[in-house]
């Protein structure tokens, strides 16, 4: 059978991105289909794609044999690919780390970004390109933008949510991470909360986080503590149930505080001991022309600086504010819950062409 698109699923990750973007497709009468990877979490990338009823082949290798027109990547595709098949880049986050930019504009036909800073950049630094960069704004938080508040109240009663209580939302990344360097009675210094933990994927699945595993299952303890699993793969849903975020280089950050939420950015960080003695294997992972957006909140520098903050910012958050809507239209674009509408129409513009 041939299908009109396919996504390319590297890691559980990519659905919050994909899955808006597939369901406009669909209504747009164009056949969508999913290659999963046979990589990560088989199970879980299964699963996922059977709950939501999804078109799906598992195995990376039927990138090259299933017929399509359209290829849509989350993650560089890689150069050695063979394909017929149009190529679509779409990043799976935004922010501070290094997305693969440059490699995407070289291999793919289009490239999608979001705001204002990464268009305005990518078109200046490498204008041979500016044809294949397309804005469009960010197509995970159409799922925000289109929650009403009956569906609100129904994933506050889904997760435990006590409503006399402010919800802090703690959602680290995988490397470089600040989890180790919490204290273990994070949730106690904050009785008075909901203690949302949603940790990165990578952290459950690879061996060498063993000690942030530790550190999750004492945090468990605590009645006021929520840890969620790598089956709850997807984000967005405590974006909508937290008043508060700490997190430290992920990318939820940007999404959060460019729902005007307010922000703590953790700056005091567990690194590995290769990253000590060359600290500049750290700036090339991280994109330092980001370190300006880091206004959007605090940058505690320690655990004890983090628990001001965020006590002052639960009952304040008003700080920062001017910097959060700034950050909302540069880094994330428009949100009005049409930007797989109009990735839909870069496709379709794809496919004709």
């Amino acid at each position: 059978m041939k299908y009109d698109v396919v996504f390319y699923v590297a890691y559980p990750y990519y659905y919050p991105h994909f899955l808006p973007i597939g369901k406009a497709l669909s209504i747009a009468g164009l056949k969508v289909h999913y290659v999963l990877s046979e990589k990560q979490n088989t199970l879980l990338m299964e699963t996922i794609a059977k709950d939501e009823k999804l078109s799906y082949s598992l195995g990376d290798a039927f990138l090259e044999t299933i017929e399509t027109d359209v290829i849509l990547f989350a993650s560089v595709p890689s150069e050695t690919l063979e394909t017929q098949a149009k190529t679509v880049f779409l990043c799976h986050g935004t922010g501070t780390k290094q997305c693969g930019f440059e490699k995407a504009l070289e291999r793919c036909d289009i490239v999608l970004v979001e705001g204002d800073y990464r268009y305005s950049y990518y078109t200046s630094e490498f204008p041979q390109f500016t044809q294949k960069i397309k804005q469009v704004g960010y197509s995970k938080l159409d799922e925000i933008v289109n929650t009403s508040s009956n569906d609100v109240v129904k994933l506050k009663e889904k997760y435990h949510i006590n409503n006399t209580k402010k919800t802090i939302l703690y959602a680290p990344t995988f490397f470089p991470s600040s989890i180790e360097k919490m204290s273990d009675t994070f949730p106690d210094d904050f009785k008075e909360c909901n203690i949302l933990v949603k940790p990165h994927y990578l952290t459950w699945e690879r061996k060498r986080y063993a000690a942030q595993r530790k550190k999750l299952q004492i945090w468990k303890q605590y009645d006021n503590c929520y840890i969620f699993d790598a089956s709850e793969y997807n984000l967005i849903p405590f974006l909508i149930i937290s008043d508060v975020m700490i997190s430290d280089e992920s990318s939820a950050i940007f999404e959060f505080a460019s729902l005007n939420k307010p922000v703590i950015i953790n700056k005091f960080l567990k690194l590995r001991w290769s990253y000590y003695l060359n600290p500049k294997k750290l700036f090339k992972r991280m994109d330092a022309n980001m370190n300006r957006y880091r206004v959007v909140g605090e940058n505690p520098v320690s655990y004890k600086e983090m628990l001001k903050v965020t006590k002052k910012t639960l009952e304040d958050s008003s700080d920062f504010e001017q910097a959060r809507l700034t950050l909302a239209q540069d880094i994330c674009g428009t949100i009005d819950g049409k930007v797989s509408e109009r990735i839909v129409d870069v496709i379709k513009e794809l496919r004709a062409n």
